[in-house]
């Protein structure tokens, strides 16, 4: 089964993708780190790199309120 390159491109554009990633992220040096490492890999790809940032944006403020675990 292969996937086209189509898909991956949206699945990565998808904010909600990489919420599930940044969500394992249980402080804030630890979410740095992981949207440094998307970033350095995708940064050629607007899209990719604006979803990462508007998950890096809610995760940021999940971990303010203490919200620890994908609910």
């Amino acid at each position: 089964m292969s996937v086209e390159p189509n898909s991956v491109i949206e699945e990565l554009g998808d904010k909600g993708h990489w919420l599930r990633k940044f969500r394992k992220a249980k402080n804030l040096n630890t979410l740095q780190l992981m949207v440094s490492n998307a970033i350095d890999r995708h940064y050629k790809t607007p899209a990719i790199a604006a979803a990462i940032y508007l998950a890096e944006c809610q995760r940021e403020r999940e971990l303010e309120q203490g919200r620890y675990l994908d609910r």
